[in-house]
């Protein structure tokens, strides 16, 4: 059962606890930056958990990390920190240390290279050095009488901490430097945990439902932003590499955001279980598991999306502690009956698809992997002579897949076949979790004659945008003909399905480099040729080399200047339109502000704001192919008068013309300061790839 619609601030308690359905599918937005587009996401596959092992009999665990599969830590209620190098083992074997005798350690966090840090609820902290974390440092007070609820080592080089006074400490070298002291939640001062996923990205979060990040958790109390994300306490928090934040709160719900340190950022609130949830864990996969308050497990690899989906598993029948997922696929549970249990996800899922591309000598092999959020580790093509039979040789594939793309189309160049003969194939992928295998696919080479071969020379035309379609032409050289079939292919990869003279661009080409194929067949064989690259642009920037690029700009002297070097591609140069824009705001007739956007925070007295856009400056230049200019811009009557009249103010520099070849779309977009002085402004650059 599915139900989708709207919010609903505390979801009905089923008679069962696992109906799944009914609370996987309601998703609420909650931005100012607007809703995007609703796609079905699919869930993650479904965990298989280990039996409970003992690790720390007659003892209350409290925390989990794991930096790799060969060192996950746990700490408890005693002091204790406990490490063990085999955790994907049935009964892993655990080491124990007492840096923290008698006292409660609260949290632990290793990073991936060491050391492992855990913090206790008198607010001091211990370090764990070297391989297994086996040897701890005496505790030391970092937050003298508070309690200690979270910490998160990124790196090496960083590690944060927040308590439950709304206090934050970070430290850049945990195993001999001080830590630093920021309040960041002075309103709700009751910090339950944080999570950072680099040291430019880190989220704290709160018993009232508050969200508090940071891409400088460095930079003391103002560089962390407040947003209210939730109605009820949130206990958890878990950030990875791969982008996703996911919090979870007592009403077992799950909040997602995909751009965690934007303000306001995006957070999605999907109802997923009916009991309190009271941990969670992302990995770098895109996987996502977080806990109940009995040990149930709800699992996605897509928890950002607008509508997530979550698959449901028993992990354990104890209250758990901690959860800690790796890249690999890999999840680790302890309870606070002193019990660990792991699970992995399946291996990956293949599909072998008849080759792409097949002549007298030559085939491309094709197939289709789903690496079901797990880190693989080979893919390749088996290939053996005749129909059925043993397999000769074994090729890798052209790219390795990643575990946060679902499925993947690959691909492997065969060569050096025999013409007119029967071959067959299948794909192979492994993971930690096992290897799989394809079906098996069979294909002839053609037979030569006297008949000469047709040579097409494909091109594309059309507009390189997304949604846009795009037409291939064969060019076939005049008076031939052929039976002619058709193939596109993103970055070398032949794009599955795409097998007609048209493709309409999609969302997945933006950034990335297509290509269409032909293939002419008569009665002398088959010739296959590919067209020209023709780059798909990222909301208008370039994404490869050899495109135009815009410098840094400066504003100095009452002048702004900006570099442009023309792409080497574009034979017919480059045209280039620069503008200087800011935004008026006015009370009445009266400017109160002029920035690059606008904001209305410092005026909310005032009912009656509006904002002007105001092109300060704009140019328009011509550069031959390969040309390197730094043009000049004189501000505009507008521009001085806002000068003269601020002295000091932000702006956006926009530029847009020529990206490669024909393509015209936005190139830069910069952030700079202007000001009356001689000096130059500083600027912060946009690009989005």
């Amino acid at each position: 059962m599915r139900t989708t619609g709207k919010l609903i601030s505390t979801p009905p308690r089923p008679t069962t606890r696992r109906l799944m359905g009914v609370l996987s599918a309601l998703t609420v937005v909650l931005s100012l930056a607007g809703s995007p587009t609703t796609t079905t996401a699919q869930g993650a596959p479904s965990l298989s958990w280990s039996a409970p092992a003992t690790f720390d009999a007659g003892k209350v665990p409290s925390a989990l990390s794991c930096a790799s599969e060969f060192l996950c830590v746990a700490v408890d209620h005693q002091g204790d920190a406990l490490s063990t190098s085999d955790p994907a083992t049935p009964t892993p074997s655990w080491n124990t240390a007492e840096p923290d005798h008698g006292e409660a350690f609260t949290a632990v966090s290793c990073a991936p290279a060491g050391p492992c840090v855990a913090v206790d609820d008198r607010g001091y902290a211990s370090v764990g050095f070297k391989s297994g974390a086996a040897t701890w440092s005496v505790p030391a007070p970092i937050d003298a009488g508070k309690v200690l609820t979270g910490v998160s080592c990124p790196s090496a080089s960083l590690c944060v901490a927040v308590d439950d006074s709304g206090n934050l400490l970070t430290n850049s070298s945990p195993g001999s430097g001080s830590w630093q002291s920021a309040i960041i939640d002075p309103e709700h001062p009751s910090l339950t945990s944080v999570s950072c996923a680099s040291s430019s990205s880190c989220v704290a979060v709160d018993a009232y439902g508050d969200v508090l990040t940071s891409a400088d958790p460095n930079g003391g109390s103002s560089a962390w932003h407040l947003q209210r994300i939730d109605a009820a306490e949130l206990n958890s928090v878990s950030c990875s590499v791969a982008g996703a934040c996911v919090a979870v709160d007592g009403r077992g719900q799950a909040l997602a955001s995909a751009d965690p340190t934007a303000v306001p950022a995006t957070w999605s609130v999907t109802p997923i279980d009916a009991e309190p949830l009271t941990n969670v864990s992302c990995a770098a996969s895109g996987l996502c598991v977080a806990i109940d308050a009995h040990g149930e497990a709800l699992a996605s690899d897509d928890p950002a999306s607008p509508t997530p989906a979550w698959s449901s598993s028993s992990a354990d029948s104890e209250s758990p502690a901690g959860i800690s997922c790796l890249a690999s696929g890999f999840c680790l549970v302890v309870d606070t009956g002193g019990h660990s249990a792991a699970a992995r996800v399946p291996a990956p899922t293949l599909t072998t698809l008849s080759p792409t591309e097949v002549s007298a000598t030559a085939a491309v092999l094709a197939g289709v992997v789903e690496p079901n959020d797990s880190a693989l580790t080979a893919c390749s093509f088996e290939v053996g002579n005749g129909g059925t039979g043993p397999y000769d040789e074994a090729i890798p594939c052209a790219l390795l897949p990643v575990a946060l793309s679902g499925e993947q189309a690959v691909s492997a160049q065969l060569s050096g076949l025999a013409p007119n003969t029967t071959y067959h194939y299948r794909v192979l992928a492994s993971s930690p979790s096992g290897t799989s295998v394809g079906g098996a696919q069979m294909f002839t080479t053609p037979t030569s004659t006297q008949v000469a071969l047709v040579h097409p020379n494909p091109s594309i035309a059309g507009t390189p945008g997304n949604g846009q379609q795009l037409t291939c032409h064969a060019n076939l050289p005049a008076g031939a003909s052929a039976q002619l079939s058709y193939g596109w292919l993103r970055d070398l990869i032949p794009i599955a399905g795409a097998n007609a003279s048209t493709y309409t661009v999609k969302g997945q080409d933006t950034g990335h480099h297509l290509q269409c194929k032909v293939t002419a067949t008569n009665g002398g064989g088959s010739f296959t040729a590919n067209s020209s690259f023709v780059t798909i642009p990222v909301g208008g920037v370039p994404a490869s080399a050899g495109e135009t690029t815009v410098g840094k700009a400066i504003f100095k002297g009452g002048r702004l200047s900006v570099p442009l070097a023309c792409s080497t591609r574009a034979d017919s140069g480059c045209d280039v339109t620069l503008r200087l824009v800011a935004v008026e705001t006015l009370s009445g007739h009266r400017i109160v502000a002029v920035a690059a956007r606008s904001s209305a925070r410092a005026y909310k007295s005032s009912s009656a704001l509006r904002h002007t856009t105001v092109t300060l400056a704009s140019a328009h230049v011509h550069l031959a192919r390969g040309a390197y200019q730094t043009v000049l811009v004189t501000l505009s009557s507008a521009g001085r008068r806002v000068l003269h009249a601020l002295h000091h103010f932000s702006a956006y520099v926009y530029a847009k013309g020529t990206v490669i070849g024909v393509i015209q779309a936005q190139l830069s977009q910069q952030l700079i300061t202007l000001s009356a002085s001689a000096h130059s402004a500083s600027t912060h650059v946009a690009r989005h790839r």
